[in-house]
């Protein structure tokens, strides 16, 4: 049975869809409330719901190198289960999925397999298992990980997030 959870601090303009194994209240009140106000005001993110399948569940940086914080969160597609990321650019208010049903780079739409996460500050990027050469990287980015298999850079390139294979 699905059952409609509404977050507090979204006003309950925006509801997500929720069961048990979608984010329960204490994890949905751990979130940035400048998250929830963005969420209620914005449209286009409908079709996800908030989810907590990895520690941390969301991640705080300059994703964009505009001088100003961004969230990611992770997030599933309703419709298919499929994981992913919302990232969330606060200056200049707007958001990006990565994955959750939704193909990026490689055709890559399903980020349910990744069993860590953190940000990588901006700087250097070492070469990777990729065969391009590193990217320069504009704000900070998101290391995806597979623990003793594989990782990847989520990486904002101007205009969308691109990947970097960093390790298989």
């Amino acid at each position: 049975m699905r059952r409609v959870l509404c977050l507090w601090f979204l006003g309950c303009s925006v509801s997500w869809a929720a069961d048990p194994s979608d984010v329960d209240f204490v994890v949905a009140s751990s979130l940035p409330s400048e998250l929830g106000e963005y969420l209620r005001a914005s449209t286009g993110h409908e079709s996800y719901a908030l989810a907590s399948w990895l520690n941390p569940y969301y991640l705080q940086a300059d994703f964009n190198g505009d001088g100003r914080g961004d969230i990611a969160v992770l997030v599933r597609e309703k419709a298919t289960g499929k994981g992913g990321i919302l990232i969330v650019h606060f200056g200049v208010n707007r958001h990006f999925v990565v994955g959750a049903g939704t193909s990026f780079d490689n055709g890559r739409d399903n980020f349910s397999w990744m069993d860590a996460w953190h940000t990588y500050a901006r700087g250097v990027v070492a070469r990777g298992a990729d065969e391009r050469e590193p990217p320069s990287l504009l704000g900070d980015a998101i290391l995806v990980m597979k623990t003793e298999a594989s990782s990847g850079l989520v990486y904002w390139t101007g205009t969308e997030y691109a990947w970097y294979q960093q390790g298989d």
